[in-house]
């Protein structure tokens, strides 16, 4: 037996929907399938974590030879790190789809398969406003992680390492989404403090640098390339 699942659109968001299938297809003899699940997996701080799970078909036969496709739909959590920006992929952050079927008790890994994911409309402008101040984001990953008085659903975060015009050194730009927007967090102190390390956000401090921000994601009057300059301004003055 072989089978992977696919999403029906070729990108999507955090918050939304996700539709798609699973496609198997029967090996030389009849197999009696338990279940069928579908689990979103993305890596942190090296390591592939489970985030969604979800049953996709309680228990049937697949007889010789034949194939069965089974539709599921799933809302993405708004914690799921995005893969792409401006058309571009982001080689360290990866969010894969693995199928799962059941028999005879035991659970086997049938397919994995990429998922693109876009960031949400307030992620998208806070680094479009980021890029047109000429920001570089030389780096991006997902580590482990929370931020004090922000609430998470996953114990994970997704951060940007930015060349900054100007700045002496890099800073970071964190991101955690919500159903009404995004707390973003700006790190001026520069980055070489957590490399290497599993240090997490709220280690760090308040009198550390850091900056914080929220973003509605319909919000669109809001002035961020100046909101994120005032940010920086005090850093620069030192």
């Amino acid at each position: 037996m072989f089978g992977s699942a696919m999403l029906d659109e070729r990108g999507v968001r955090p918050g939304t929907m996700a539709a798609g299938q699973v496609h198997l297809g029967g090996g030389r003899s009849d197999v009696a399938v338990d279940g069928v699940t579908v689990t979103l997996m993305t890596v942190v701080s090296g390591v592939e974590v489970d985030f969604l799970r979800c049953q996709v078909s309680a228990g049937f036969t697949l007889r010789a030879g034949r194939s069965r496709s089974i539709p599921f739909e799933q809302p993405l959590p708004w914690e799921t790190p995005f893969t792409h920006f401006a058309g571009g992929y982001l080689p360290a952050v990866a969010v894969r789809l693995r199928t799962t079927v059941t028999t005879g008790g035991r659970a086997h890994d049938v397919g994995v398969t990429a998922v693109t994911v876009h960031p949400t409309a307030g992620q998208w402008r806070v680094l479009d406003a980021a890029r047109q101040l000429g920001w570089a984001f030389p780096h991006c990953e997902v580590r482990q992680g929370t931020v004090p008085g922000v609430r998470q659903s996953d114990p994970f975060l997704q951060w940007f390492d930015c060349v900054v015009p100007h700045a002496p050194d890099l800073v970071r730009l964190t991101f955690v989404a919500n159903p009404v927007g995004v707390d973003v967090l700006l790190d001026t102190k520069g980055t070489e403090d957590t490399k290497g390390t599993e240090d997490t956000e709220d280690t760090r401090g308040a009198d550390a640098g850091l900056h914080q921000f929220a973003v509605r994601h319909d919000d669109e009057t809001a002035d961020l390339a100046v909101l994120i300059e005032d940010c920086l301004s005090p850093s620069r003055a030192r």
